[in-house]
């Protein structure tokens, strides 16, 4: 069994212990210690990490009474005394996240008897999931002041460690299900919760907590949430971001949104214009390709190379020659690295585009497909353009 320093003292970063065993755990070299004040990964929270007498820890693993911690590389040998240092930055940040978790859930019990269902300590943020599925932002302020309340009056949080039996003693969020020992957190006149995590002395120790958004997820409100050194990284980015902001839309800084969505609205109104003069672009082509036509049997044949930039303006092209009237049909190529070939035909012809469009993608090195009016190909090989065009006005012609 290994001694969990941890339990007595989360501000222990370094400790010296003794070797029980050296074996392989989840296929990563690891080792057992009689005592250790790393914490492992358990409700939520993510495990320390550091080295041992110079290795690096990069996991831990706990098993009933046995933590075993997850060294990379190098040899440590079993009765072998060892000098243990956790990462104290990761440390103290998990505490506070820990911490705030503590205060937030029992904020959003006294202020919208919503409970806690779940807790998840993550690389950039933490999360909470509620008894409850939805949330206001009047509602996420409430929240927010009850529990900075509590931060900034510094109360002090406290260790009991009692037999399970007696939990009821205590006015616990929630009872837990463990027999034995149980390590009780209190938060004076705050909170009660039985944990095994690592915590601050006092609350202001967390400095901040600063819900960043919420959703519904699984009939269930989520709150991501930042505490501490992570709230003032996020407030960091956040602040330089709305500054550079600022100094493009030359407004100040509380005036952004607005000039951005002007900006937008600008945007949306530009490429409304801008459809419309392409619309009347295409409309002019198609007219210009429909007089220059040859007639194939009492058929209307575009038959055309085109100078374009994508295969969608090809597409819409053919739809406006052959939507023009009756017996006409459209056989489109796009020139370029990737040559592109676009069929299409009015109701009236009994061709069918995608069969014939797959005959002759080949020649240009590609394939396609499509239905009876509209079909489209794509390839490598340019030069093969004016075959394949030629090829499928045999084909229609030999089927006429």
């Amino acid at each position: 069994m290994t001694q969990r320093i941890y339990y007595q003292d989360s501000y222990l970063s370094e400790f010296h212990g003794q070797v029980v065993s050296v074996c392989q755990v989840e296929g990563k070299k690891a080792v057992e210690l009689d005592r250790s004040c790393f914490y492992p990964a358990s409700g939520g929270q993510p495990s320390d990490w550091g080295s041992l007498d110079g290795l690096s820890v990069i996991g831990m693993v706990d098993r009933d009474d046995r933590m075993f911690h997850l060294i990379e590389q190098g040899e440590l040998e079993e009765g072998q005394k060892v000098h243990g240092s956790i990462n104290w930055e990761r440390r103290f940040d998990h505490m506070q996240q820990h911490t705030g978790q503590h205060i937030l859930s029992q904020a959003f019990i006294q202020t919208l008897e919503a409970d806690t269902l779940s807790f998840h300590l993550g690389r950039e943020f933490s999360t909470i999931d509620l008894s409850r599925e939805n949330l206001t932002r009047e509602e996420i302020y409430l929240v927010e002041k009850l529990a900075n309340q509590v931060i900034f009056e510094c109360r002090p949080l406290r260790i009991h460690c009692i037999d399970a039996s007696r939990q009821e003693e205590f006015p616990l969020r929630k009872l837990s299900a463990r027999n034995g020992t149980l390590r009780i957190v209190e938060i004076s006149d705050f909170d009660f919760s039985p944990c095994g995590g690592t915590h601050c002395r006092q609350t202001g120790e967390i400095g901040l907590i600063k819900i960043r958004r919420w959703e519904r997820v699984r009939h269930r409100a989520r709150v991501e949430f930042y505490c501490g050194w992570r709230a003032l990284a996020d407030y960091r980015w956040k602040n330089r971001s709305l500054y550079q902001l600022s100094r493009l839309y030359s407004r100040r800084d509380r005036d952004v949104v607005e000039a951005a969505q002007e900006h937008l609205d600008r945007e949306k109104k530009q490429r409304k214009e801008l459809a419309e003069f392409r619309d009347l672009l295409l409309d002019s082509e198609a007219a210009q390709l429909v007089n220059s036509s040859f007639d194939v049997c009492g058929v209307h044949v575009v038959r055309s190379v085109l100078n374009l930039s994508d295969v969608s303006t090809a597409r819409d092209l053919a739809q406006k020659i052959v939507h023009g009237g009756s017996g006409r049909l459209a056989l489109l190529g796009i020139g370029g690295k990737s040559p592109a070939l676009v069929f299409a035909k009015s109701m009236d012809l009994p061709w069918h585009m995608g069969e014939l469009i797959r005959k002759v993608a080949p020649r240009i090195k590609g394939r396609g497909g499509g239905n009876s009016k509209q079909a489209q190909a794509q390839g490598s090989y340019e030069e093969g353009l004016e075959m394949a065009l030629q090829e499928a006005l045999e084909e229609l012609k030999e089927g006429r």
